[in-house]
């Protein structure tokens, strides 16, 4: 039987699929992305929503990721025998923290209002594809 101690994997396992440096979009790695948007909304802070009703809320760049993770969360959920019912929020913060520091956080809420968090502070270049190498499978 499943228990709600468990969204303190989910996030771990969540938050490390997030700075993965397998986590592209476009081809390039995400979180170096995100710092550029950061940075050019001229904002310390992005916050990626995972939750359904939140998506309309996303930047059509971001609304990808929060797509991919909606689903990775929903099958971390599903592996553990967890009904979807049991969350009431779910969310990727993004915040820059130093010049090359990012700070990513994976925050889960239950229904019953209880909080799981997992944090990792990760030092982030601004994305230039003229610097990196873009994944093989990446569509053009």
């Amino acid at each position: 039987m499943a228990r709600r101690i468990e969204f303190q994997s989910i996030v771990h396992d969540g938050l490390a699929a997030f700075i993965s440096r397998n986590n592209d979009l476009n081809g390039y790695w995400a979180l170096g992305q995100l710092r550029n948007w950061i940075e050019d909304e001229g904002a310390a802070l992005l916050v990626i929503p995972l939750v359904d009703d939140r998506f309309s809320d996303q930047k059509a760049q971001i609304s990808p990721l929060s797509q991919r993770f909606a689903k990775t969360l929903q099958f971390l959920m599903e592996s553990k025998n967890m009904p979807s019912e049991w969350i009431q929020d779910a969310r990727f913060t993004v915040e820059l923290t130093a010049p090359d520091r990012l700070s990513c956080s994976f925050r889960v809420i239950s229904d019953l209002g209880r909080s799981f968090e997992a944090n990792r502070i990760l030092s982030v270049q601004r994305h230039d594809p003229r610097r990196e190498l873009r994944r093989c499978t990446a569509r053009t």
